[in-house]
């Protein structure tokens, strides 16, 4: 499957235990990639669900956009 930024993307994240259960750190810097506005739903086991969008889940994430940011030059100190 190949995707566009452009695309309209919801992610749906089960918990077969209790309770609601968020995608892993690794997941989230992942699913970044793809725009901070995607929807991810949490399902627990009772079928309840809850709505976040992966910036709520992932607060100051790094984001393609980082990249082209202007870097601060260092002077090497021997």
């Amino acid at each position: 499957m190949f995707l566009d930024y452009n695309d309209s993307i919801s992610l749906f994240v089960s918990d077969v235990e209790v309770g609601f259960t968020g995608p892993c750190g690794s997941c989230r810097q992942t699913l970044a990639e793809f725009g901070l506005d995607l929807d991810v739903y949490l399902v627990n086991p009772k079928n309840e669900s809850k709505l976040y969008t992966l910036r709520e889940l992932l607060p100051i994430a790094f984001t393609p956009n980082d990249l082209q940011k202007r870097r601060a030059s260092h002077d090497i100190v021997e």
